[in-house]
């Protein structure tokens, strides 16, 4: 509890970060990585074989952007640090640890940012309808835009439209339907991608694109997903990801990702 304090306090953010939890979910999931780190240990080796086999063949290895950085669970600094000598990490907050690297090292950059470009906005909108709108005029805008020789996002599309769903329930006081959830996800994803694709450089794209819930006994109870196209980007490879095995979110039940990874020249 003292180690998380310290962690919470000296971590810097953004008011942005502070009014959304950002800063506590980073906590939490270096927490929980630190819990389930053996039945994720398949996932991170998929991620990371996936991203050797990418810079394998890279014409130029100068710079490499990664998106939705987080704790870099997936590909490790060191890896980064390997094969690219400029590294720049995208997040709405960045760890403390990765905080105290950027001072010591100029080739380290760290780049707070919202990449949906939605969280201001959300005080403002009080209903579905409007959430709706706002993604209409998402769609004319340059979300984000880098250069790089690698660009990765990593395990980002489906939280983008997490923190615009919590807010149009809050409004609504209501549940949204799957359905609803379903569409809200991919439209945010598909903004992702759209401005992804326009980024300079070969981009990386591994991705949770199902989920799967699972009883005390292994039976399927509940499965979710969001159709969202990848046209363009090529398939390299899908696995399961046990992202939280019974016992660690429920007693009652575990939860696997489906996760797929994608390439683009």
């Amino acid at each position: 509890m003292i180690r998380e304090a310290l962690v919470f306090l000296l971590t810097p953010t953004t008011p942005l970060a502070k009014k959304y939890g950002f800063l506590y979910s980073s906590i939490a999931l270096q927490h929980r990585f630190e819990r389930c780190k053996k039945a994720w240990l398949p996932h991170l080796k998929n991620c990371q074989d996936l991203f050797l086999e990418t810079v394998q063949d890279l014409p130029r290895k100068k710079s490499v952007v990664v998106l939705g950085s987080a704790h870099l669970h997936e590909i490790p600094l060191h890896l980064l640090s390997e094969h690219f000598e400029d590294i720049t990490l995208v997040d709405v907050v960045h760890p403390l640890k990765h905080h105290r690297l950027a001072k010591r090292n100029s080739h380290l950059k760290l780049v707070t940012e919202d990449l949906s470009k939605s969280l201001e906005k959300l005080d403002k909108i009080n209903n579905l309808e409007e959430l709706h709108q706002l993604l209409q005029q998402l769609q004319d805008q340059n979300l984000f835009y880098f250069e790089a020789d690698l660009v990765i996002s990593g395990n980002l599309l489906s939280q983008l439209a997490l923190l615009p769903i919590e807010a149009v329930e809050r409004k609504i006081k209501r549940s949204l339907s799957l359905e609803e959830k379903d569409q809200i996800c991919t439209a945010f994803a598909e903004l992702h991608l759209k401005n992804l694709k326009n980024c300079k450089g070969r981009k990386l794209v591994y991705a949770d694109r199902k989920v799967i819930y699972r009883d005390t006994k292994g039976e399927v109870i509940y499965t979710g997903e969001y159709p969202v196209s990848f046209e363009g980007f090529t398939k390299l490879k899908e696995w399961i990801w046990q992202l939280a095995p019974l016992k660690e979110a429920s007693k009652d039940y575990s939860i696997e990702m489906k996760i797929e990874a994608y390439k683009k020249d």
